[in-house]
């Protein structure tokens, strides 16, 4: 599942939140898609913008950036920030009841099909930032290989254990790169060997997006090439998630981890927002995330030394990465359509796009931006796994038909990491979920 980007960059500071939740779409609503009223960026003074975003996405920056929007464009910028856990059902309610703000913000291009843009949302193909996109394969539709949103990034989501150099360095561990999965637990062996006052890997099951990570990362690269073809037979309802060991064997390692004593205690209770803190001042050794987080602690604790490695899952050497970015669309129903396409275009612009990137340094979506400089453990990952081909998308993004019920297995996951069930139970009781979930969807084979 090898698929070399254009160009290979990423989103430093961008918590890709993978929160969904199962919802009901309410009555749908056909739209016109009529044409509307061209608006150019002159045009912005005095209005406002509703903008529409969850709160694992939203940023102090973006206030930042509204402010310069003001200043330069007489624009105000309205932010309707959503908890994570209510943000899919809400924005599935607005978009079919037309109820809609003007621009919102989500995981781009992996849901499109799922969240209907191609009914409810503008086509911005003809926008002028398209052609100034780095890597505009990525977040083409898949179906009909138009442009829905404007991405913030080119490609985000990169798997890796984060750690402290000087933790691990204080325990003999210099420039860690295991080969086999047993080589990982031989590192944590050493930690906890030699810093019994550390957690040797950090936790954060309160979240459970983050509790996912490393089934999402671990079942495709174990499946290795023929996760394709596994996640279309599941699809077709020919094979079910019991039928394939590599769920089964990848959450018990995760497990494994919690019985071995490698966790913190309380990683039931810790949430996501703990782990820059625990990571950056070296209270944790290691912690399985996305580069958001390192952002995070390196702004936190500046003088944090961190690393980064790749879970070599079935003796895998291989980097899980997520297939979309985060993109700002325009629903076709909104009340100034024509002015949030306006607004887009100075949202895209360089001194705006700057304001984000000075502060949270990474790689852009548009070649005109400047992106900064990024943290090496990040552009490590970016030079060894994603511009060598050496990298495969995860889970969630290979079978996005079943997003909106990701949410129930990742609960499930965590009832397995409290003992409540086994991994085995863990997707018996999902198999049965799922294959109502995609009946009631009218799914084909199903």
């Amino acid at each position: 599942m090898k698929r070399k980007l254009v160009k290979s960059l990423i989103a430093g500071g961008i918590v890709t939140t993978m929160v969904l939740t199962m919802a009901g779409c309410g009555t749908q609503k056909e739209t016109s898609k009529e044409p509307v009223a061209a608006a150019t960026v002159e045009d912005l003074k005095g209005k406002k913008i509703s903008f529409l975003t969850s709160q694992g996405k939203f940023f102090e920056e973006y206030n930042t950036m509204a402010a310069a929007m003001k200043e330069k464009y007489g624009c105000e910028v309205e932010f309707q920030v959503v908890p994570d856990n209510e943000y899919y059902s809400l924005l599935k309610v607005k978009l079919s009841t037309a109820e809609v703000p003007d621009v919102f913000e989500y995981n781009y291009p992996t849901h499109n099909e799922e969240l209907g843009v191609a009914k409810y949302c503008e086509d911005l193909s003809d926008q002028p930032w398209v052609e100034k996109l780095i890597n505009p394969d990525l977040v083409k539709d898949k179906e009909d290989g138009k442009h829905y949103a404007l991405p913030k990034e080119s490609s985000s989501t990169y798997m890796a254990v984060y750690y402290n150099k000087d933790v691990l360095s204080s325990c003999g561990i210099e420039d860690p790169h295991p080969t086999t999965y047993q080589e990982f637990i031989d590192i944590l062996d050493t930690v906890k060997a030699k810093a019994p006052d550390v957690t040797p890997l950090y936790m954060t099951n309160a979240d459970t997006w983050t509790t996912q990570i490393f089934m999402t990362a671990g079942v495709p690269v174990t499946l290795g090439d023929n996760a394709s073809n596994v996640y279309d037979s599941i699809l077709k309802n020919e094979t079910k998630f019991t039928d394939v060991p590599a769920f089964t064997d990848v959450l018990s390692d995760y497990v494994d981890l919690i019985n071995g004593g490698y966790v913190n205690e309380d990683h039931l209770s810790a949430g996501y927002d703990t782990a820059a803190e625990k990571l950056g001042t070296g209270q944790a050794a290691m912690y399985l995330t996305i580069e958001g987080c390192v952002v995070d602690a390196l702004t936190k604790y500046p003088n944090a030394n961190l690393g980064s490695f790749v879970i070599p899952f079935n003796d895998v050497d291989m980097l899980p990465t997520g297939a979309y970015v985060q993109g700002l669309f325009v629903p076709s129903e909104g009340k100034q359509v024509g002015i949030a396409k306006a607004f887009l275009e100075a949202w895209s612009s360089p001194e705006i796009q700057n304001i984000y990137y000075k502060t949270k340094p990474g790689f852009p979506a548009l070649n005109d931006t400047d992106g900064g400089e990024s943290a090496e453990c990040i552009q490590s990952l970016v030079d060894e796994y994603i511009a060598t081909g050496n990298y495969t998308y995860e889970l969630n993004d290979q079978m996005a038909l079943a997003s909106a019920i990701w949410p129930d297995l990742w609960n499930y996951y965590v009832e397995a990491a409290s003992g409540v069930k086994t991994p085995e139970e863990v997707f018996e009781t999902f198999q049965k979920q799922y294959v109502d979930y995609m009946q009631q969807q009218g799914i084909e084979g199903f």
